[in-house]
Formats: C-alpha cells, sequence, structure tokens
C-alpha cells in the first residue's frame, strides 16, 4: 500500500480491528498513511529533523503497545496526535529549553512542495516573516504553541484538538484565545526588537 494512500473511515476501521488482533500488516498500512503528518507535526512542535525522526517512532511504538487497548470508535489521526504531542511536551519539559530551526528549507525535504522562484522580493519576504513566525513561537507556552500548530497548521477542529490535548471543546477555544493574545504580544515585542 502506498503511504500516501488515504483509508476510508471503514477501511481505517478494518485495519484497526485487524491490528487490534495482531496482524502486522494492518499496523503497517495505519503507519503508511499516518508516518508523514505525524513527523511533520513533531517536527513543527520540535523544530529539529533528528528530534522529529526518533519521536515519530516513538509515537508509532508507543501506538502498537497501546492499540489492543483502546476503543472500537477510535479516532486514528487524533489517537495518534495525542501520543505525538505528549512526547513532544515530555521532551520539551525534560530539556527545559526549545529549539527551532526554520520550517521549510534547512535539509528537511518535503516538508512544504516548494516550485521555482518566480518573485524573488516575495520569497525573501516570505522567508522573513518565517523566521520572525519561529522565533514568536520558540518563546511561547509550549501547551499554546500545540494548540495554535494543531489549529493553524493542522487545521484540527475544536474538536479534535479536544480530543488530542484531553480538554472540551470549550477549554480549546479558551486556550486558543489565549494562544493568539500571546502570540500577538510576543510577535509585537520581537518586530519592535528587529533590526531595521
Amino acid at each position: 500500500m502506498d503511504g500516501s494512500a488515504a483509508l476510508s473511515a471503514a477501511e481505517e476501521i478494518g485495519w484497526v480491528n485487524r491490528a487490534k488482533e495482531g496482524d502486522q500488516a494492518a499496523f503497517e498500512a495505519i503507519f503508511l498513511r499516518y508516518e508523514r503528518p505525524i513527523y511533520q507535526f513533531i517536527y513543527r512542535m520540535m523544530g529539529n529533523a533528528e528530534d522529529a525522526s526518533d519521536l515519530t517512532q516513538e509515537c508509532f511504538i508507543r501506538a502498537y503497545r497501546a492499540l489492543p487497548h483502546t476503543s472500537d470508535d477510535l479516532n486514528v489521526s487524533a489517537w495518534l496526535h495525542r501520543i505525538a504531542a505528549n512526547a513532544c511536551l515530555y521532551t520539551l519539559r525534560r530539556r527545559k529549553r526549545i529549539r527551532w530551526l526554520p520550517w521549510e528549507g534547512q535539509g528537511q525535504p518535503d516538508l512544504h512542495l516548494t516550485g521555482h522562484l518566480e518573485d524573488p522580493e516575495r520569497e525573501a519576504i516570505r522567508s522573513e516573516t518565517q523566521e520572525l513566525v519561529q522565533r514568536v513561537l520558540a518563546q511561547m507556552n509550549p501547551r499554546h504553541r500545540l494548540a495554535l500548530i494543531l489549529r493553524e497548521y493542522e487545521g484540527l477542529s475544536c474538536e479534535e484538538i479536544g480530543q488530542i490535548m484531553g480538554l472540551s471543546r470549550s477549554a480549546v477555544k479558551s486556550v486558543l484565545f489565549r494562544a493568539r493574545e500571546e502570540f500577538r504580544r510576543i510577535y509585537r515585542a520581537v518586530e519592535e526588537t528587529a533590526p531595521p
């Protein structure tokens, strides 16, 4: 099965049920479907390709071990994102420091599709903006950063974010509100201190 092939909800439930019974090919299908999105999510949280690779592997090992104990109505995407988010937050807390690399380039292949440069000025402005956003995210509370990345980069709904973070829908909205406020505050401060 190709890793980019999307599974329908019914197919996914079938793969989950078979994997729960020990079918390794079924778990491999789940792995192939979700490896890339989980890797990209972890990369955004950690900002480091090596960490992203290690934590992605750890996430799927944990998922493999926990899968037999999950409910029949498992939302695989939310479940894997929650495992990944917990692994990232644990690692960040353990290190008590946060390292960030630019999200584009820096030797990280295929995180985003890039075309040829048609407008060098626009590309330079986009790059400067990304670096500024990167610096802002690096200074944010990790929980707020997690919520913001899940919403803005992963495109998840408040319900899905709630499943990942273990929060109610209203609590997610509150965290997102505070995260956006924190982002704006830090963005203004970073922008003011940036050289002209």
